[in-house]
Parts: structure tokens; sequence; C-alpha cells
């Protein structure tokens, strides 16, 4: 669509096309079936005078018998790159000259300005000056570019017009992200990548760059299906795992810091070669919810004997803003299956804000089994609150 505006009712001496340029399309390939037996020959002479007729009548394959370049404006989509050829033809019968260009990209939130080297150039009857520009595609919605000339006549009159295309920009991948929290201070980010173009997609690169607070894994099967894997047809959906682990894994008290998990780079191309390339906006996480303390079992034995007393050592963090006076009591639990020797109503002392204490617990297993750790009370003298800590841990006795 184009809108044409002019400061005069003179007729212009310069006219203005802009073409966009694109990759070529496969051709359909007109065919016609025969019996190849046939002893008339009537199928074979018929099929090769059909075909003679088809490479006379298809005045749109300038490319070779299998391309053909694209006949309408086609979808543009985010993360590509918008590339046009912007012309001036002087169609009149006299020079012009001081004859400049300006090219503009219009969206919903800016104006951008496109680079153009046509500028206070002389045009002779019947020339014409053009560049080809490109600019990366970063919004979606309604896009208008804004084509202005400014030129001046032989006579001095200075002339002036600009055309407005207007075309639509979609989103080619819809992405949907999941976190699961795991024990270990690990989080895992689950990323659903869904193609919504109408075109076949192949995916060159999915990486999850980290914050600051993370250092990433890619857990994914590439090895094994390594074109499968990539290949995105229309509405197809393809997932990838991701493992976050704290860089500093003594400071992740500060859990609210830990929000912020990073951002999804994708990259692809069409299958004509065309690229696309889109980065996700900062993914946030809503951080657990461990309340003002919360405990951790950093070393314990896997499997024991039985009658054999072993250590688990465990960490209790402080998550509250405030300064927290903790005592730790130990309750025996009433099957005695694993009874905890450690003393009970032990201080252990005043925890400032996104701080840790260690302690150990001596745990004598009297019963064999998959058993669980219980009874570990926590209690702020000050507020005489209790928190509540049971099946912590699981040991195999033997």
């Amino acid at each position: 669509m184009t809108e044409n505006i002019s400061n005069s009712s003179t007729q212009q001496l310069l006219a203005l096309r802009v073409m966009r340029l694109a990759r070529p399309k496969f051709a359909p390939l007109d065919g016609f079936s025969h019996d190849p037996v046939d002893p008339t020959g009537f199928g074979e002479l018929l099929a090769g005078k059909v075909a003679e007729i088809s490479k006379e009548s298809r005045h749109d394959l300038p490319i070779g018998e299998y391309l053909i370049a694209p006949q309408m404006f086609e979808n543009i989509y985010l993360g590509e790159t918008f590339t046009f050829y912007v012309n001036v033809v002087n169609e009149s019968e006299s020079n012009v000259v001081n004859v400049s260009l300006k090219c503009e990209l219009q969206t919903s939130t800016q104006r951008v300005v496109l680079p153009c080297s046509v500028q206070d150039v002389t045009i002779e009857s019947t020339k014409c000056d053009g560049q080809v520009i490109s600019h990366e595609v970063k919004e979606i919605g309604q896009h208008i570019l804004i084509c202005s000339v400014n030129y001046k006549t032989l006579s001095g009159e200075n002339m002036y017009f600009r055309k407005f295309f207007k075309f639509p920009v979609s989103k080619p991948i819809d992405v949907k992200t999941k976190f699961y929290s795991a024990e270990n201070q690990d989080v895992y980010l689950e990323a659903q990548i869904e193609n919504t173009s109408n075109s076949n997609m192949f995916l060159e690169r999915v990486e999850l760059d980290p914050s600051q607070h993370y250092k990433v894994t890619s857990i994914s099967h590439e090895d094994e299906f390594p074109e499968v894997g990539k290949l995105l047809k229309p509405k197809d959906i393809r997932q990838f795992l991701f493992c976050l682990s704290p860089v500093d894994v003594n400071n992740t008290l500060g859990y609210k810091d830990l929000t912020s998990i990073g951002k999804l780079d994708m990259s692809w191309r069409t299958s004509m070669g065309e690229k696309g390339r889109l980065q996700t906006s900062a993914l946030q996480r809503i951080a657990p919810g461990y309340g003002d303390v919360r405990l951790s079992v950093e070393k314990t034995p896997a499997c024991v004997d039985v009658q054999k007393p072993f250590v688990v050592a465990c960490r209790l963090y402080n998550c509250s803003e405030r300064a927290l006076d903790l005592q730790l009591r130990l309750e025996q639990p009433s099957n005695r299956q694993l009874v905890i020797c450690s003393p009970s109503g032990v201080s252990l002392g005043q925890l400032p804000p996104s701080q840790y204490v260690d302690f150990a617990l001596n745990v004598f297993p009297v019963a064999v089994g998959i058993q669980s750790i219980s009874g570990i009370r926590i209690t702020d003298t000050f507020t005489k609150r209790h928190y509540e800590h049971d099946d912590i841990a699981q040991i195999f006795v033997s």
C-alpha cells in the first residue's frame, strides 16, 4: 500500500520506486503422465508438447527452470532482515540537481532513520540513482516505510514529495517457558519453541545466555537426532531443557537476587537460507517460598550398616531480612528406627540476614530398610516461632 504526498501541484519530474529483495522460491513443476509402454506413442508425444508449451509460457522463470522470483510482497517476520532497493528515476526531459533521498521506518514505538547515500546528486534525463538498504526487524505490528525526496529543477524551483509503504511484521516463533527448582539449588528451564510462520525453518542455535548469578548446561539429544531435532515445520513444537546452577553456592541466600535467569537466544534459517534471530527479554522466575529459615542437607551417606552410627552435615540459612537468634531442638520419632544422638536445645547463635550456620547430627540406625531423618525443630527465641523440618533425607540401612 502506497500513498503520495507532494508540496506542489506541479507535476513531479522524478519518480520513486521501491522493491523488496528476497530469495527465490521453488517453482511448481507442471507434468503430464503417460504410459511408457503405449504402442502408439501418442501419450509420450503429447507429454513432450505440454512440456514445450509450459516452458514457452512460463515467463516468471528468469532464474532457471526450478526457481521463480517472488510474485508478491510476502510475509516479513520478527528477527529477519528487511532488505529493499529504492530507486529515484528522472522521467523528465531535463536534468535535476541537489537530489536527496531520506528513508525512515516507523513503528508503533519509534521512528528509525535508515542509512542512505543518495544525497545532493544530479540525475540526468532518463537516468536513475538508487541504493540497497537493509534493516533488522525488531518489532511486530504495522510498519511504515517513509521515503522522502528533495530536489531542485534547473529553473531553481525546490521540489519535494514522499511515499508511504505499509507492511505488517508477524511473530515467527512462540516461546513458552517452565521453571523447576531442585533441592540442590539448581533450576531447570524447559523452553517450548513453536513455529508460527507459514514456512519451514531450520534451527541453527537455541542457547540460554544466563544472568551473572548462574552458569548453564544444555540438556539435549542433538547428538542422537541432529537433523530431526532442528527442523521445524509450521505449527511444530520442539522442547529444550537447560540446567542452571548458582555461581556462588554459599551466596544463594539472597534468593530474591536469583529470580533473573537470563535470556533465550535463537537463530534459524528458512528453506531458502534466509537468516533470522530472536532474543527473549530477561526471563524471571518466582523465588521459592522458603520462609524465614531454610534447612539443607550438605552431606550424608546413601547407605549405612545397621547399628553403626553416622553423621549428617546440615546447613541452616537465614532467609529473612532481620537477624535471628536460633535454637536447635531434636524430637525422637515414635518408630525409633533412626535415633538422633546429638544433644537437643543447643543454641545456634545469632544469625544475620542472608547468612548460614552449619551443624552436624549424630544418627544411630536401629532398623534396616529405607529410613527418613525427621524431628529437627528450629526455634526463634525472640519471636518464639517454631520451624519444623521432617524427612530431610533418606538413608538405606542394610
